[in-house]
């Protein structure tokens, strides 16, 4: 084999050698990639990205991502990795009493306090450990965090010997929607940050939040729809001392903004980011502000509406206006995940 033959022949060698190393570490990279494929979670882009996880590509001809988690990722609040073990919009017992619930059954419902004097402002609702989420018409005038308190688990106020006792937070944060306007309502949505996190308890859980993109239509598929709180009862002035339940059905927009013109004006448009609810004798009142309007879906409760304001209690054909909250679902991600 003369000198030409054996440089030919190292060349072919070197090339095996190295094409070999090559597609071993293609075809490595594409079985691992394919092997994570199939453990991988479709949501959203954003859902994705605040549970430390990295997208992949979208799911089929959806919106949504395919997305990898690492395990020991550390997920943001609201936006844990989904897993059949979330507990999230869990109801509690069950009420056998008309329109009122037992202890521990809207583990999510919340009331902002006014310190010193623990004076009632508003309902709200824990979306994460460190949040809640209450109607920005409730909070908008406190320049100063130390002037509230959260408190988490309470059902009867009256009360000191019921089976789980409550728990309070200091307050932390106040952040208001940017563009809230006080005197329309519009954008009526804020969130509250605990100074300490909140711990799962029997009468203490969070409460699970609609994707991006829900519409009202597919929410008013939903024959269970609860509004949740202290205010009024219908025929009675005095607020209610036990958290009180009301089964209100959803309204479509369009109809909801033909009833709300007969009092508004020929010339009203309900906003896109709201959402009526309501029936006659079934309706939040006055105390009610700023507490979760949620539904059931999946054997879970999702937070469809923050209670904003209405026309009366439960008049006939005058349903109740609520904050949309999924038309606000990149905003409550951007402020939880900036903590």
């Amino acid at each position: 084999m003369d000198f030409m033959q054996r440089y030919q022949l190292i060349i072919i060698l070197l090339w095996i050698f190295t094409t070999g190393r090559v597609l071993s570490q293609f075809f490595g990279t594409t079985l691992d990639a394919l092997r994570s494929r199939s453990q991988c979670d479709c949501m959203e882009y954003w859902h994705c990205i605040g549970s430390g996880g990295k997208p992949y590509s979208y799911c089929s001809y959806s919106n949504k991502v395919c997305c990898f988690i690492d395990p020991n990722s550390v997920a943001v609040g609201i936006l844990p990795r989904p897993t059949k073990s979330s507990s999230c919009g869990t109801k509690g017992p069950n009420s056998e009493r008309d329109g009122i619930s037992e202890p521990g059954e809207w583990a999510w419902h919340a009331a902002v306090l006014e310190k010193p004097q623990d004076l009632y402002v508003c309902g709200a609702s824990l979306v994460d450990e460190y949040w809640v989420i209450t109607a920005a018409h409730c909070v908008d005038e406190y320049h100063s965090p130390n002037a509230l308190k959260i408190r988490l688990g309470e059902h009867d106020v009256s009360s000191t010997a019921e089976p789980f006792k409550y728990e309070e937070f200091d307050v932390s944060r106040i952040v208001v929607y940017p563009t809230f306007n006080n005197r329309t309502l519009m954008h009526d949505i804020a969130l509250v940050r605990l100074a300490k996190p909140a711990k799962k308890r029997a009468n203490i859980n969070v409460v699970c939040m609609p994707s991006e993109g829900t519409t009202n239509n597919e929410l008013i598929l939903s024959p269970r729809c609860f509004v949740t709180g202290w205010g009024k009862t219908i025929d009675s002035t005095d607020h209610s001392v036990i958290l009180k339940e009301v089964n209100v059905p959803l309204w479509r927009n369009d109809d909801c903004e033909r009833a709300l013109k007969f009092h508004f004006g020929p010339s009203y448009k309900l906003p896109a980011t709201s959402l009526c609810a309501g029936a006659e004798g079934r309706d939040a009142c006055d105390g009610d502000g700023g507490g979760p309007l949620v539904c059931e879906m999946n054997s879970r409760y999702y937070q469809v509406g923050i209670v904003s304001f209405g026309i009366g209690c439960g008049q006939p054909n005058t349903p109740g206006i609520y904050t949309r909250v999924e038309s606000y679902s990149s905003w409550i991600h951007r402020v939880v995940a900036s903590t």
